[in-house]
This record gives structure tokens, sequence and C-alpha cells, in this order.
């Protein structure tokens, strides 16, 4: 049996958005698909931002680079799942994206996750084959 890691509970199909983009289409991103946290990518797919449900507005802003936040904690999808929640227990963070070594985004994982984690768990269903989600 093998650890489980990141990779094997990371979500891959995420909504991303551009640094130059509205606040309307944070918005709504959010209402319409549900998300809470949402990555800002460069033009080559690489992590530059977030922008989440906490992100403040404030008054004359209008783009996504305008809130989002800018020191992002991500993690590689080769780290441990416990490692990785331990992160986002520390860092009080919900989501973590997941990246390579170039910082391109390769998926997302978050405290939903590890949610369903613990509910398959405690169901007594096999954690080696999580919930998969895009």
């Amino acid at each position: 049996m093998h650890a489980l890691t990141v990779a094997d509970m990371m979500t891959t199909q995420v909504k991303t958005l551009r640094a130059s983009e509205s606040i309307a289409a944070v918005d709504w991103n959010m209402l319409i698909g549900g998300f809470r946290h949402i990555p800002v990518v460069d033009h080559d797919y690489r992590l530059i931002g977030m922008v989440s449900d906490t992100s403040p507005a404030t008054e004359g802003a209008t783009t996504v680079a305008s809130i989002m936040t800018r020191e992002v904690h991500s993690i590689s999808a080769n780290v441990t799942a416990l490692a990785a929640v331990e992160q986002m227990l520390l860092s009080k963070h919900n989501a973590l994206p997941v990246v390579d070594d170039n910082h391109k985004l390769l998926g997302i994982v978050t405290s939903t996750d590890f949610l369903e984690l613990a509910r398959r768990a405690l169901s007594g269903l096999d954690i080696q084959q999580p919930h998969v989600r895009g």
C-alpha cells in the first residue's frame, strides 16, 4: 500500500482566471460555478495568484490583478496527502494549487477533498481510491 499523495486526490480540471480579467468574472465563476478558490495563471499557465471568496475588493478595483493574492502557498503533486493537510492546517488555507517544478498549474487540492477523504475513511471505504474530481 502506497502513501496517498496530492496527485491521488487533486482536481485536475481547474477553473482559472487571468490577471487582466474583470472582477465580474470572479463573481460570475464563484456564483455560477460554486467555486471558493480560483487560481490566476499567466499565458504559460504558470500560477501567479489566487482569488477566493474572501478576497477583499477595494474601492476602484476592477481587475483580478487588483484583488488577487500574489504570495500563494502551493504544493507539488508528489507530496503526501498527510503533508498537504498539515500544510493547510498550519497556514490556515482551504486550498492549495498544485504546481510542477516550473510553477505550471497541474490542479488544486481543497479542504473539501480532505473532508471527502475523511468521509470515505469513516464509512469504511477504500481511501486508496478516493473520490476523484475532474
